[in-house]
């Protein structure tokens, strides 16, 4: 529906050649990033508004998940009863003592598991500038710690460990690591369900409402990253040759202050007869090309649906 209204707003555009052949007729384009949970449920939150300038990392909605939130504890309670059989096979210390150890690093590597996203976003973005070098130093310093405390717990783990019968203990820690794959796989579904932006952009549309069931894959909402906006225009066949992928063009539309720069980014390596969206008395019937150009800086003027005029260099 929205291709067919770009059309049809681009039926009232003159012909591409405008009495120039270096400015072609086009429009702006928009590649969307659609957001939809893993798992069918009720709408139960939604922390954005149409239209609202959205961050990574930033809430977007959460479906109702008691379900899942079950399925965690049942892993949980699995993972808890693989780790008590792999303590009660344990010669040396305790099984008490072992469990302890156990528990303290499987929680200190879901420490590790967090620091290392925290400092690997923290790279993003101070890449980005969004965050400044002292941030960026001490997630790195709390990365670097979480990883001497596994050392120092497995260490002391393999200590505790010592005359343990091997065939048992090993069967036992294979459940343990399949205890604990069920558990990611049930918080992955349950983070999936209340996801985060993971990029920067505009909120161009919700399609549900709260209270509202959505199905497994059905987009709640779309963004519309900057880098995402595109000019698409059709060129003829005497000036395809002149056009090249990383070659420059003008974009400038009614009301634009001043053209913005592009930079081709698509050519298309075969024919079609000329679309609705550029048709004129003089060009109807011919072949053209469809070129891409991504605008080399961003510009809030150009919108998706846009008619353009563009200059070649």
């Amino acid at each position: 529906m929205r291709k067919l209204l770009l059309l049809t707003l681009a039926l009232l555009l003159p012909a591409c050649e405008n009495g120039d052949e270096n400015i072609i007729n086009g429009y702006m384009e928009g590649e969307y990033v659609y957001i939809a949970p893993s798992a069918s449920g009720v709408l139960e939150e939604i922390f954005i508004v149409k239209g609202q300038e959205i961050k990574v990392g930033g809430k977007l909605f959460s479906i109702d998940s008691k379900t899942l939130q079950a399925d965690i504890d049942s892993a949980k309670f699995n993972l808890d009863k693989a780790y008590s059989n792999y303590a009660n096979l344990t010669k040396g210390k305790r099984p008490e003592e072992i469990l302890i150890i156990l528990k303290q690093k499987d929680q200190a590597e879901a420490v590790l598991t967090n620091a290392k996203q925290e400092f690997d976003r923290a790279g993003k973005l101070l890449e980005e500038k969004y965050v400044s070098k002292a941030e960026y130093d001490a997630k790195k310093s709390v990365y670097d710690q979480a990883k001497g405390h596994i050392d120092e717990l497995s260490a002391n783990l393999k200590t505790a460990m010592l005359g343990a019968r091997d065939d048992e203990i090993k069967m036992a820690q294979t459940e343990i690591g399949m205890a604990k794959q069920s558990l990611i796989k049930a918080q992955k579904r349950f983070d999936d369900s209340h996801p985060a932006s993971r990029v920067n952009g505009k909120i161009e549309d919700v399609y549900y409402r709260l209270g509202e069931f959505v199905t497994s894959g059905s987009p709640v909402v779309n963004i519309l990253p900057p880098e995402n906006i595109k000019a698409r225009f059709f060129v003829s066949q005497k000036l395809f040759p002149k056009l090249k992928l990383g070659e420059k063009v003008y974009i400038n539309c009614d009301g634009c202050e001043a053209p913005t720069r592009a930079t081709i980014t698509f050519v298309s390596s075969q024919t079609e007869f000329t679309p609705p969206v550029i048709y004129s008395v003089e060009s109807r019937g011919k072949l053209v090309f469809m070129i891409e150009a991504a605008p080399d800086k961003y510009n809030s003027s150009l919108h998706p649906g846009l008619p353009i005029n563009i200059k070649l260099e």
